[in-house]
């Protein structure tokens, strides 16, 4: 029976992966590098920000010394605090009720992000209206691997203080669903950054718009 539910943060919860590459584009255009939406979404999303910055320069052959990692990161986050201070978050539709209905259920929740600055990510709970929904939250650096790597995911149900057939990922992203399915927990994917097939071939069990479509047989897995 279903006790738990791992949410991923960007994609699945709020729309927020384009501004996340409106700061990284930022950075890595002070570099020469051009960093398309496209490229992030399918290759990087949910690893985390020094994989990301580490990875790209390093297939576009641009050597940069584990000093400038850091500071990259360290601008990346700036400049993704600001844009969303600034701007409208719009969530995954159906969200808030879908929220709802489940502390109606009793289901324990927890949130298990690509994301390293938690307090970004609380401060845009915050300013959706969902904060009073998440308690607890995991971060890829409370980690020794970000996805696709199932550390998050494995963390996350062990905080839950439940075992993983009693534990449900919703997640947007290849990496994210490849994780779930490499910590074997079942995931149901939405369909907000990427295409369908492409979330059934990382191992999706279910594949939804928006959590208006998730049906209790779609939660529950009946």
């Amino acid at each position: 029976m279903l006790k738990g539910l791992i949410f991923d943060m960007d994609g699945t919860i709020t729309l927020t992966e384009p501004l996340h590459h409106k700061a990284f584009s930022t950075v890595f255009k002070k570099y020469g590098v051009d960093f398309t939406y496209e490229e992030e979404i399918t290759k990087y999303a949910g690893g985390g920000s020094k994989n990301i910055f580490t990875k790209v320069f390093a297939e576009r052959g641009v050597k940069v010394t584990d000093e400038e990692i850091e500071k990259c990161m360290a601008e990346k986050k700036k400049l993704y605090t600001k844009i969303v201070q600034e701007a409208q978050i719009p969530v995954v539709s159906g969200i808030t009720t879908f929220l709802e209905m489940t502390e109606k259920a009793g289901l324990k929740r927890i949130i298990a992000t690509g994301q390293s600055d938690l307090i970004a990510v609380r401060f845009i709970l915050e300013k959706v209206g969902l904060s009073n929904f998440f308690s607890n939250i995991v971060s890829i650096t409370e980690v020794a691997h970000g996805k696709p790597a199932p550390d998050v995911f494995i963390e996350a149900a062990k905080r839950l203080g439940l075992p993983k057939d009693k534990c449900v990922v919703f997640e947007d992203a290849i990496n994210g669903v490849s994780a779930a399915y490499a910590a074997g927990i079942r995931c149901i994917a939405l369909e907000t950054t990427t295409k369908r097939e492409d979330l059934r071939a990382a191992g999706a069990s279910t594949v939804v718009k928006n959590y208006l479509q998730i049906t209790d047989k779609i939660l529950y897995g009946n």
